[in-house]
């Protein structure tokens, strides 16, 4: 099973998530990585910055937030 980096970015507005998925990036290149915001806006941001590295990206809405789950290709 692949690892999932998750990270937590609730309450945070742009550009805090994507801040905070550009820092796990600088640290690793997961196969898969789950973050979770609260608005739709932070949402559509990460959703950019991940597609804009390769990344296939879905966002799920969850209640009053939103998944927004990435997969990375494997060399």
């Amino acid at each position: 099973m692949e690892q999932e980096v998750r990270i937590n970015a609730r309450g945070l507005s742009v550009p805090g998530p994507r801040m905070m998925v550009d820092a796990a990036l600088a640290k690793e290149r997961p196969a898969l990585m789950r973050v979770v915001v609260s608005n739709a806006p932070a949402a559509e941001d990460v959703r950019t910055y991940l597609e804009g590295r390769g990344a296939k990206v879905e966002i799920d809405g969850v209640g009053n937030e939103f998944h927004v789950l990435a997969r990375f290709p494997r060399p």
